[in-house]
């Protein structure tokens, strides 16, 4: 079997890049070790630069039917000191992830030119003189072109000789749904000492995602496991004690980590990487759907530009340098106010008193 391209990996990166190609009348094999729906351990939050791309793929109204909007996002230091936002423009999506999911694959099944295999784990991935050679248990199949959609771990980039590296000091995560929890139309984001807690609102009422991230010395697990560790966590900050009294889990609580790994390079010859593979932003600015769909959309676009012959190495990494760069320096100041309670009260003192400054920084 031979494509114009081939994409492992079918999350939001995988699948709207395989949905802008057939859009251009490019064949397509999109392939993945799982089999959907399947559960995706994640804050499960669209900002609105994401929402934008569902609106291009003509997805929004099925994947709002799905989920929640939210309109802004609120920071809580532990003192209770607060700052909120409303987004400048358009509105957030809150949406289980496993159903996003779904949803994305089905319409990149049904797109023309787009073939999807589940459960195809590849073995191998090989550069040859035309493109690529992609080994899976049934066979081989090749394309002109290839993008590594396949997660912050990346066996297809690893299959490739790419090595990943970590930050300095490497974060992890803990994350559930819960239930019986207040929720409004914010993202609310508590602030612990080198750390937060995501609150995002979900479909049915009082159900949020929940996830707390930290430095792993903060995460150690006590004699209950995770649970426990969650729980203790949560409720050892002040502003969340009396919020999440009658709170309880909606699903199993998941481990998440190390976060923001990121390869040596994200495009080589005919290989280009998306989402997580190529790279993820600490998750605490609440982006990581949202990235995935806007560099999926940007993979593709190198994609069709390299099947017409307009090939130009290294323009891809700076496209996505650039797209990248207002969240990084988003999720610097947020990691750095949550390792300097002093600091973090002063900044969101800042920010209520001048909302403007908050709105920029939401626009990214």
């Amino acid at each position: 079997m031979s494509f114009d391209c081939a994409i492992i990996g079918a999350g939001p990166a995988g699948c709207a890049a395989a949905l802008y190609l057939s859009r251009a009348g490019r064949t397509v094999v999109l392939l993945d070790r799982a089999s959907f729906p399947r559960r995706k351990t994640c804050g499960e939050g669209i900002m609105p630069e994401g929402v934008e791309v569902l609106r291009e793929l003509g997805l929004y109204e099925d994947a709002a039917a799905l989920g929640r909007v939210f309109r802004g996002v609120a920071w809580t230091t532990r003192d209770g000191r607060h700052a909120r936002c409303r987004f400048p423009g358009g509105e957030g999506l809150g949406a289980p992830r496993e159903e996003l999911d779904h949803l994305l694959l089905k319409r990149a099944a049904a797109a023309p030119g787009v073939r999807v295999l589940e459960r195809s784990a590849a073995s191998g991935v090989e550069r040859t003189a035309e493109g690529v050679r992609v080994c899976l248990d049934a066979g081989e199949l090749f394309a002109r072109r290839l993008i590594a959609a396949d997660g912050a771990s990346s066996p297809s980039l690893l299959a490739l000789g790419v090595p990943r590296r970590g930050p300095a000091r490497p974060r992890f995560g803990l994350a559930a749904r819960l239930k019986g929890v207040g929720t409004g139309d914010l993202v609310e984001v508590f602030l612990f000492d080198g750390g937060e807690l995501y609150l995002t609102p979900l479909p049915g009422e009082g159900r949020v995602s929940a996830a707390l991230l930290l430095e792993r010395r903060a995460l150690a697990p006590g004699p209950g496991g995770r649970e426990e560790a969650f729980w203790r966590l949560l409720l050892a900050h002040p502003a969340l004690r009396a919020r999440l009294a009658r709170a309880t889990l909606d699903t199993p609580v998941a481990g998440l980590g190390p976060l923001a790994t990121a390869p040596s390079r994200c495009e080589d010859g005919p290989w280009l990487a998306a989402g997580d593979a190529a790279g993820a932003v600490d998750p605490l600015v609440g982006d990581g759907i949202g990235l995935a769909l806007r560099t999926g959309r940007l993979a593709a676009e190198e994609t069709d530009a390299a099947l017409r012959g307009d090939v130009r190495p290294g323009r891809y990494t700076r496209r996505r340098r650039k797209l990248l760069r207002p969240k990084r320096r988003l999720a610097r100041l947020a990691l750095g106010l949550s390792r300097r309670p002093l600091l973090a009260r002063a900044a969101l003192a800042a920010l209520r008193a001048y909302p403007p400054a908050f709105s920029a920084l939401l626009r990214g």
